[in-house]
């Protein structure tokens, strides 16, 4: 199992300061950067807008974004693990994406989760975003498609694989409600903000609720204006069910019934 972690709209956060953050990431986990790349657009490429990651090491990259040749970025550990070790991504509204952060790495959950919360919330004091998540999946590959909703990717049963990203903004436009209306899903980790503990659920404040409950999970400050969400592994099916059936998950689908089997004539 691996791990992964998203930031959302980061548009506020510069190139110079998301590769700190990377590092850092980097830190939290004890695995080193191996390699560094950068997206630039393709003049004779078969379209326009098509892109490719140029491979340069961290030291150059650092030297390109301070000059503002370089913004969207990669860092990576290729050791060995396919596709990488660990990886951090900044991305902006260029290369056909949307301001989002996103870091994985090839460890499950239960062994690099208090270090990854401290690296969240450190991240949440030192630069401003409204969003964040903290979340496990099979493989490296999966950790990065869900980040930023591609692939059809999901984490739960009753997720709706293409939900997040029609409502991402970028290519489809999206609302991006889970900035202040809604959450995506619960996750083991959330970083909700003032908005998202206003939202109702059965005439109570989504914050309110979370406290009502130890099997709600915990809530505390990380910031005057941003807040962690730890929940429970074991209790994550009924809250996402909970929030779900309320209206207020942007991913949340009812389970499937299941089709009965054909019998053979």
């Amino acid at each position: 199992m691996c791990t992964g972690a998203a930031f959302y709209h980061t548009d506020h956060i510069g190139p110079l300061e998301a590769l700190e953050i990377g590092c850092a990431f980097f830190e939290s986990t004890g695995i080193r950067i191996t390699s560094a790349g950068y997206y630039e657009y393709l003049e004779n490429g078969d379209h326009e807008g098509d892109h490719d990651i140029m491979e340069v090491s961290l030291e150059k990259l650092r030297a390109l974004l301070a000059s503002g040749k370089a913004t969207a970025f990669w860092l990576y550990n290729q050791q060995g693990t396919v596709p990488w070790n660990a990886a951090f991504e900044y991305q902006t509204d260029g290369f056909g994406s949307f301001p989002h952060m996103g870091a994985y790495c090839d460890i499950g959950i239960d062994r690099i989760y208090g270090r990854l919360t401290g690296w969240m919330r450190q991240t949440a004091k030192r630069v401003r975003f409204p969003y964040g998540i903290l979340y496990t999946a099979e493989d490296m590959t999966d950790a990065f498609y869900y980040a930023a909703g591609y692939n059809f990717t999901t984490m739960f049963a009753t997720e709706n694989g293409s939900a997040f990203n029609r409502e991402t903004p970028g290519l489809y436009n999206g609302q991006a409600r889970y900035v202040d209306k809604m959450l995506r899903m619960a996750y083991p980790c959330n970083l909700l903000n003032m908005e998202h503990l206003k939202i109702e659920l059965g005439g109570i404040a989504l914050g309110d609720w979370i406290q009502s409950d130890p099997k709600h999970g915990i809530l505390s400050r990380v910031r005057e204006d941003l807040w962690m969400w730890d929940v429970e592994a074991g209790q994550l099916e009924e809250i996402n069910r909970i929030l779900g059936e309320a209206g207020i998950l942007v991913a949340w689908r009812p389970p499937q019934p299941k089709k009965p089997r054909r019998k053979l004539p």
